[in-house]
């Protein structure tokens, strides 16, 4: 027969452990409710972000529409006002023309191009003085006078080793600048007798061109300050009634514009 007090004993000595088990899974509990309150927190948290993510995308994209409008109402005005400036000259011009009709100045070159002019005259001048090369100021700028004789031979567009050392002087003045320059090819009415040219304009024509590759090919200047023409007989310095004054029109000009590239 067994002793009750002592199987009393024996669960009394146990009774500790379900408090024990007890107590962890209220703490348990307790966690998970913290956690699950925190978890609650953070998402209404990222909620809260997301949407103020979406406002200031709202807002950007407002303002983006807006500064796209600024600019095409800019672009509108100026617009306007350029036309509005276009119809004020043209009633002021023709105002003007109607009561004080007067023929417009040519344009003058300002004094900084007169200077270079100057400056370009001199150093040509003070290397090509035996060569008998001549100068003229213009309104368009200097123009250099270049003779056949010192360029190519009777009814040739093939530099000469002299006419080369010319171009080649004429070269390393320009290269101190950048103004444009129109060279001129000019002959006088003589037909071009042994010559692979049926007319002195395509003859005149072709100089100018030779001129110009010797410029650009050989002495490296860029081909975009260059125009070239070809006047033929149609551009005579002088009467070819003296016969002293003949050779005078055939030559190549160059006339160096007070208009930089």
């Amino acid at each position: 027969m067994h002793d009750d007090r002592l199987y009393d004993e024996k669960e009394l000595e146990k009774s500790w452990l379900i408090s024990y088990s007890d107590l962890f899974t209220l703490l348990f509990v307790i966690v998970v409710i913290i956690a699950a309150a925190h978890a609650t927190k953070i998402k209404a948290q990222m909620d809260e972000a997301a949407r103020q993510q979406a406002s200031l995308k709202q807002v950007h994209e407002s303002l983006d529409l807006l500064n796209l409008q600024k600019l095409e109402l800019e672009r509108e005005i100026h617009q306007l006002e350029a036309r509005r400036e276009a119809l004020a000259a043209a009633v002021e011009g023709k105002s003007a023309g109607e009561s004080h009709p007067r023929p417009e100045a040519p344009p003058a070159a300002s004094d900084a191009a007169k200077r270079d002019m100057e400056t370009i005259r001199t150093q040509l001048a003070s290397v090509l003085q035996a060569k008998h090369v001549d100068f003229e100021e213009t309104g368009d700028g200097l123009r250099v006078r270049l003779p056949e004789t010192i360029l190519f031979g009777s009814g040739s567009a093939d530099l000469k080793d002299e006419g080369k050392q010319v171009v080649d002087v004429v070269a390393r003045v320009l290269k101190r600048f950048s103004y444009r320059v129109r060279i001129e090819g000019c002959t006088d009415d003589t037909p071009a007798a042994q010559s692979p040219y049926r007319s002195n304009w395509e003859l005149s024509s072709a100089r100018a061109i030779a001129v110009m590759r010797e410029l650009v090919n050989i002495h490296g200047l860029p081909a975009s300050r260059f125009t070239v023409a070809g006047w033929g007989e149609h551009a005579t310095l002088v009467d070819k009634a003296n016969a002293g004054n003949g050779p005078r029109n055939n030559r190549v000009d160059l006339l160096i514009l007070v208009e930089k590239e």
